[in-house]
């Protein structure tokens, strides 16, 4: 039940390990097609207006790049306004913009900015690291300048189980598993993350289609393709006027983990009128420890 961006050059590929541990379906979040592993390009064409905010209300004349040396986990966020060269932060041009990122003192120690070419000729902002992939990566966050230059523009969106949160960047010291690999968008918290859901294309810049407004449950996410969780129906016609809700887990399992959620509706004689078992993700609060 949430969408899920990934900034890097290598797909995501989580498996939903279920009761049937011979089939366990697999939910897959395509690469950034629009980068290298050591190089982002702008594929919004200059002049950029920066002048104002991005959706989200805050400035857009920041640029903001995460990077890790060394240490994949150890993420940093350098901020850098890339209109101080620009005659015009409502006009800036890739020339501006390239030279605005270069005479930062932090970003040239890590980085540099250049200009290449579209097809069509015009020019367009380029940012490559200084160290080889494997002492240094790096994206650009989404938001601010980025709105306007869009070096995520390609980057793959998905909607994921709950359950692959657990592979975010921001979870990367919460579970020993995590892959450190997606974004996760709110897209009812955040208008930049919702248009990022909206505005996402594959590979070949055809769009995916998402409307930003709805999120798919975990269950309607297994598309039928488990036998662990179960829909049941009646045999009740009465009116209902209550239900009943069981988490189900594993012993042993943490917050994080999955787990069943029973939902049991019944009428006013107490006949079930329908029953559904659902995937969970467990919080702190379901676990129980015994007497």
């Amino acid at each position: 039940m949430s969408f899920f961006q990934n900034v890097f050059t290598g797909d995501f590929e989580g498996n939903w390990v279920l009761g049937d541990r011979q089939h366990s379906p697999k939910f897959v979040v395509k690469r950034n097609a629009g980068r290298g592993d050591e190089k982002v390009s702008a594929w919004a064409e200059g002049p950029y207006d920066l002048s104002g905010n991005d959706a989200d209300g805050t400035s857009c004349d920041t640029l903001a790049i995460v990077y890790a040396l060394t240490n994949p986990k150890n993420w940093a966020t350098l901020a850098v306004d890339i209109t101080t060269q620009a005659a015009s932060a409502a006009a800036a041009t890739p020339e501006e913009v390239v030279a605005s990122l270069n005479a930062n003192t932090t970003f040239a120690e890590r980085f540099i900015a250049s200009l290449a070419t579209f097809p069509g000729g015009s020019k367009r902002v380029e940012i490559s690291q200084k160290k080889p992939i494997t002492e240094m990566r790096f994206y650009i966050q989404n938001g601010r300048a980025e709105e306007k230059l869009r070096f995520n523009a390609r980057a793959g969106v998905a909607e994921l189980p709950s359950y692959f949160a657990r592979h975010t960047i921001v979870n990367r010291f919460t579970y020993e598993d995590c892959q450190n690999h997606l974004i996760a968008l709110d897209i009812a918290g955040s208008v930049v993350d919702k248009n990022v859901v909206v505005n996402a294309v594959d590979y070949k810049g055809t769009g995916l289609g998402f409307d930003g407004t709805t999120e798919k449950e975990d269950w309607e996410l297994l598309e039928g393709r488990s036998g662990l969780f179960e829909f049941q129906s009646g045999p009740s016609s009465n009116a209902v006027s209550t239900t009943e809700t069981v988490i189900v887990y594993p012993a042993g399992a943490q917050a994080g983990d999955l787990a069943e959620k029973i939902v049991t509706q019944k009428d006013a004689g107490g006949a079930i009128v329908a029953k559904f078992s659902m995937p969970y993700t467990l919080t702190s609060g379901d676990l129980v420890t015994p007497p």
